[in-house]
């Protein structure tokens, strides 16, 4: 058949429908609805096959879905007012060429959960009105580059759920009033950076489940618009620093369930005007200090099922001075929360960490009394005085509630799901329900402790005495001995001389007028070694005890053997 046959054909068609709608403008076909003052009919699950023709011509809104239709041809050349047309849930595998060529009027088409695999060149010719396309939850794998040349007006395109590999260059080119865009649960690879450069008034876009790898420098080009984008559920292993420098207003950003190792604090910090982040679902194995650096209209963070986790630093948000939600739910290997981790947060509000294997906590983790919501269940608490201060604002919490019936004036715990996991007397015992009596924790061990603490010290101390003090004794003793002996044996006085320290004439010219004299002297300082260097002075007044020196304190301990009521005598010593 010829082309001009098929035009009259067509034209045949839309005349015999005009003229039957003009006739029978009242009727309408069996299980559908319709309302001429409104101008609308609805025909959902009324078992189709093909698309009624015998509908109000004026018609402007038309709902089709969950029939079994599977061919458009030439079925709506005359419904020219149409505005709506929703005609999913069919089984519709090609929409064909020009078979919305006079549906100018048409704001919003809904095509979705049908069997299309292709969109051809000229498939929504017609459409200069169309500002909502959803073609979601198809098998589409091939987009003509041409497919979207008649679509200007368009804000919202939705691909999602189709088969998508990748993009020729120019494809969206013709989409510049494009304001949302979904591209989820596809196979992609990359950024679609190219087509992306033509929709520079997009601000919100969905490439979540797909298989991307890396946010490169030139991933994602200028989108000074962009408030939300969403990157779940990808493969990112490497978010590149500059990767969303080129992001001025977004405020959203979605990078959870991917296989990043660190948090991309370097690009993060990019995001100056950032409100909500997700990164849920990754392997990072620590929260460093400034982790979410210069995002300080941070809002909402998530980091929940961060299996790997097992440290997070007590400065790791401070620089997030807005923060009012924290989500840190089924971190299985945090056992502990830093100290005062959120104080600086004078915002926070809600803080929920479920779910991880926190054993203890302290009232000092929290801004209690700024907090509103606190979900701590499903965590294996040791319920003993450490978690006394908890016990204790549950049951004020209770109470208050009780009295007030006002949930939103007190802070909210979810004490109700909060077990015991020990000691084993009360393992799984819900936390409210146990006797404050059984909050206690032993002071044995402390006592223990400090006793064990104290006889170290003591025997440290003791001994140090003793290991200087034997030696000294021992060598001022046995030498000064040896000296006296060897000089009242054999007479020889250089011995005496080097014994004591003193000095002497030589032995010539000594005489046994000097002998006598430090054989006098020897035998004083051999009966009694303790008169070396002693204190005739007074304490206060000698200055060897206003230096901190170890020498002096020992010999203040050998004075201090010296028996109080004996004042040791002064030797009297004769120079020559």
């Amino acid at each position: 058949m010829g082309s001009r046959s098929v035009a009259k054909w067509r034209w045949w068609v839309v005349v015999v429908a005009c003229a039957w709608g003009a006739a029978a403008r009242t009727l309408c076909p069996a299980r559908c609805a319709c309302d001429d003052t409104l101008r609308a009919a609805s025909c959902a699950n009324a078992s189709l096959e093909i698309v009624p023709i015998q509908l109000n011509p004026e018609a402007t809104h038309i709902n089709l879905t969950h029939n079994a239709i599977d061919n458009l041809l030439y079925t709506f050349g005359f419904y020219t007012q149409l505005t709506i047309l929703d005609i999913s849930y069919n089984k519709i595998q090609d929409l064909g060429s020009k078979n919305f060529e006079n549906n100018q009027e048409m704001t919003h088409l809904n095509v979705s959960h049908n069997f299309l695999k292709r969109l051809d060149k000229d498939t929504f010719i017609g459409l200069k009105g169309l500002v909502d396309l959803d073609l979601s939850d198809n098998e589409i794998s091939n987009i003509h580059a041409q497919t979207f040349k008649a679509l200007s007006v368009l804000e919202k395109l939705d691909l999602s759920n189709n088969k998508l590999v990748s993009f020729e260059a120019n494809t969206f080119e013709p989409l510049t009033a494009l304001k949302i865009l979904s591209l989820k649960n596809n196979s992609i690879l990359d950024i679609p950076s190219a087509n992306l450069l033509f929709v520079f008034h997009l601000e919100y876009l969905d490439l979540s489940e797909n298989l991307i790898q890396q946010v490169s420098k030139h991933g994602i080009p200028y989108l000074k618009e962009l408030k939300n984008l969403d990157l779940n559920s990808n493969i990112i292993d490497n978010v590149d620093q500059l990767g969303f420098h080129r992001l001025p207003s977004l405020r959203h950003l979605d990078l959870s369930d991917n296989n990043m190792t660190t948090i991309p604090t370097s690009a993060l910090s990019k995001l100056s005007n950032l409100s909500h982040l997700y990164l849920s679902g990754n392997f990072f194995q620590n929260v460093t200090a400034l982790s979410f650096q210069s995002l300080f209209h941070l809002k909402h963070l998530h980091l929940s099922r961060l299996y790997e986790l097992d440290k997070i630093d007590s400065k790791a948000f401070v620089d997030n001075i807005n923060l009012q939600k924290i989500w840190m739910n089924e971190n299985v290997k945090v056992s502990e929360v830093p100290p005062r981790l959120f104080h600086g947060n004078p915002k926070l509000t809600h803080i929920y960490m479920r779910n991880n294997a926190l054993e203890t906590l302290e009232a000092s983790h929290f801004p209690i009394d700024r907090l509103q919501e606190l979900e701590i269940s499903g965590n294996p608490y040791v319920c003993n005085c450490s978690i006394l201060w908890l016990w204790k604002l549950a049951r004020e919490s209770e109470i208050s509630h009780r009295k007030s019936g006002n949930a939103s004036t007190i802070l909210k715990i979810d004490y109700e799901d909060v077990r015991c996991s020990a000691p084993e007397h009360l393992k799984e015992i819900i936390f409210i329900q146990v006797p404050e009596s059984e909050f206690g924790c032993s002071n044995g061990w402390v006592i223990v402790a400090v006793v064990v603490l104290t006889v170290s010290i003591v025997i440290s101390v003791v001994g140090g005495v003793l290991y200087f003090m034997g030696p000294l004794k021992k060598c001022k003793g046995d030498k000064s001995k040896q000296v006296m002996t060897s000089v009242m044996l054999n007479g020889d006085v250089s011995k005496l001389s080097n014994g004591l320290g003193y000095s002497t004439r030589s032995r010539e010219q000594e005489n046994k007028r000097d002998v006598d004299r430090y054989l006098m002297i020897g035998s004083s300082v051999t009966n009694n070694f303790h008169s070396l260097n002693p204190p005739w002075h007074s304490v206060d007044k000698n200055p060897y005890y206003q230096e901190d020196s170890e020498e002096h304190i020992y010999q203040q301990f050998a004075y201090e053997t010296i028996p109080h009521h004996r004042t040791p005598e002064k030797p009297h010593i004769v120079y020559v």
